[in-house]
């Protein structure tokens, strides 16, 4: 059973037991986090202010804080705003965590509205003041498949690319790519060499962003958006480190995990043999 814990902003996450990894990170905050290395690097603050609706791609509903610290952001920035948020998630229980969740006050509102959608198969369907929020569960890779829409902003949050490879792959970020807008931005807390590599590889430009909670920057990527640059030294380490291996899946998104990483691990060998 999944364990509740605190984190270092007071808010509170789960400990995810089949990755055995924390929802977010314990060292920045849950609600730190979602501010610090998705919302804002996605700009949905300017966002906000500059148009009328804000269309997000959240990949790793977890626990909603994403989508919560979103709207909260967008509406203090144009009380007008709508955002139309599809997320994309595996656990359907996922709502009963939330639900044991003290939640900041200026989420408490947001949430009661998030909470209060219906499910229709495999989907949540939630409505709200300033909001649309679709949530569809199932096999993140299999599911985004099925999207047609193209998003402002793109939240990209699975677990890590250690435990969670089949979600970090070159040919699942194409699919991605796919969705978004010429300026979208795409936020990761991920600061792996193998998904900066992946990203690049699937032809987006990324940059980084200050770190929080850690020494490692978080990754942004866009087509033709303006996000800051990759500083020299990571150019480097991305041209000449041999672990700068990008994950690859079947063009079907339907290779298992083992066999995404044992290819990996594979190349990566081939390399360090090589230097």
């Amino acid at each position: 059973m999944d364990s509740k814990i605190k984190t270092a902003d007071g808010t509170e996450t789960f400990i995810n037991q089949e990755f055995n990894e924390a929802y977010h990170s314990t060292k920045a905050g849950a609600y730190t986090e979602s501010l610090l290395k998705f919302v804002l690097p996605c700009r949905i603050d300017q966002l906000a202010k500059n148009q009328n609706q804000i269309d997000i791609l959240d990949i790793g509903f977890g626990l909603g804080y994403n989508v919560a610290v979103a709207i909260e952001v967008a509406t203090k920035n144009n009380p007008d705003i709508f955002l139309k948020i599809i997320s994309v998630e595996k656990d359907k229980d996922i709502f009963s965590k939330i639900k044991q969740l003290e939640l900041p006050s200026n989420l408490q509102n947001i949430y009661s509205q998030i909470l209060s959608g219906q499910f229709k198969d495999d989907t949540y369907t939630a409505k709200g003041k300033n909001f649309e929020l679709t949530i569809l569960f199932g096999e993140a890779r299999q599911v985004i498949k099925t999207i047609d829409h193209k998003f402002d902003a793109v939240f990209y949050d699975a677990f890590s690319p250690k435990v969670n490879t089949e979600m970090w792959t070159v040919e699942l970020f194409k699919k991605v790519k796919d969705l978004m807008k010429e300026d979208a931005i795409l936020a990761t807390y991920s600061a792996s060499l193998a998904v900066r590599k992946g990203l690049i590889e699937a032809e987006f430009k990324i940059g980084l962003i200050e770190p929080v909670g850690r020494k490692s920057f978080s990754t942004v990527a866009t087509i033709n958006g303006d996000i800051p640059p990759l500083t020299e030294k990571e150019e480097n380490r991305l041209k000449i480190s041999p672990y700068a291996v990008p994950y690859h899946d079947n063009q079907d998104l339907t290779l298992s995990r083992e066999e995404i990483k044992s290819n990996w691990e594979k190349e990566v060998q081939r390399r360090l043999k090589v230097k």
